[in-house]
């Protein structure tokens, strides 16, 4: 683990533990501010978060109670679950991009069998046989990971500036991982904090685990959002897992060309098979076997498969054009299909 640490450019790091992640930490950004400390997410709500979050400022020499505002990069809760605790510590405003308020009330709107019944009627409605839905119930458990106390009271948009001491901090909204991802620009030092958008060495999912079967065509934003950033004046970026980059274009582009060949494959492989998202997703070709998934990450991977599937019904993904069509309980979601 990661000490919280100065990394340069008057950026504070603070690694936040989630241990039952194999990511194992969120990395919080902290910068200076008019009224204190602007945090940049927040980590997983759990008492070993708490504890990284509020030691590691504190090893830096300042205090939670110094926190200003959190921005958040995108409404997942391992951005976002802290965000209760910093407010109730500090009376810090949280923000977000508007496009992710609805996905963060769907999340947090309850923890009990609601929000367990919402996930399976996604599943459902992709295709899941009954197997499945019952594996997917039992490992995930009814409780949301994070709650309405987190929930943002402020928006953000892009292009608007976050003030810190004597700088700014400009937000640029990379919609694709989620419909509200933004990242962080300091443009006096040419830092990105990427949040998810650009990491070294894990490529991002795509699409919306909270509702998979979305009609948006989430690839196309992600791919459109990853040239914007490689347009950029970025000499290092800083995601919130794992290490920074020296070559946020170059990583950008390796990402393009990732989902690219993706699309290629789900052409190659499908033809013109009338199969569910479900059976999509069971013939896409992961990182280790289909049936080596947890079922939470069966969930994320059905969603990036709707994602891809939806951009090559939309007509993306190169010339070829056609692909694999919904059938069986996915069809509704496209609404006519393809």
């Amino acid at each position: 683990m990661l000490d919280a640490a100065a990394i340069g450019d008057g950026i504070f790091q603070i690694p936040v533990p989630m241990s039952h992640n194999p990511l194992g930490s969120t990395l919080v950004y902290a910068m200076e501010s008019p009224g204190g400390l602007i945090l940049v997410d927040a980590g997983w709500d759990a008492d070993e978060g708490w504890a990284g979050l509020t030691s590691g400022l504190e090893s830096i020499g300042h205090s939670v109670s110094e926190v200003e505002g959190v921005v958040l990069t995108h409404f997942h809760p391992d951005h976002t679950g802290l965000c209760g605790r910093v407010r109730e510590a500090s009376g810090a405003w949280i923000a977000m991009h508007e496009s992710d308020h609805e996905m963060f009330a769907k999340m947090s709107s309850g923890r009990d069998a609601e929000w367990m019944d919402y996930q399976l009627a996604n599943l459902t409605q992709a295709g899941a046989a009954q197997e499945d839905l019952d594996a997917f119930r039992a490992a995930t458990g009814s409780d949301v990971p994070v709650g309405p106390e987190s929930a943002p009271d402020r928006l953000l948009a892009d292009d608007e500036i976050v003030a810190l001491t004597g700088r700014g901090l400009r937000v640029v909204h990379t919609p694709g991982h989620t419909p509200g991802h933004v990242c962080f620009y300091l443009e006096d030092a040419e830092v990105m904090f990427t949040g998810d958008h650009v990491l070294q060495k894990t490529t991002p999912h795509v699409g919306n685990f909270v509702y998979p079967l979305e009609e948006r065509d989430a690839l196309a934003e992600f791919l459109d959002s990853l040239r914007r950033v490689q347009t950029m004046d970025v000499t290092r970026g800083l995601g919130a897992h794992g290490i920074p980059l020296d070559d946020v274009a170059g990583r950008a582009g390796e990402l393009i060309e990732h989902h690219e060949e993706r699309l290629e494959h789900l052409l190659d492989a499908f033809g013109d098979d009338r199969i569910t998202v479900w059976e999509v997703a069971q013939r896409m070709k992961w990182y280790r076997p289909w049936t080596d998934f947890h079922p939470m990450a069966k969930g994320m991977a059905l969603s990036e498969a709707a994602a891809h599937l939806r951009h090559r019904v939309a007509g993306g993904g190169g010339a070829r054009g056609g692909g694999p069509a919904p059938a069986g309980g996915g069809r509704a979601v496209w609404r006519g299909g393809a």
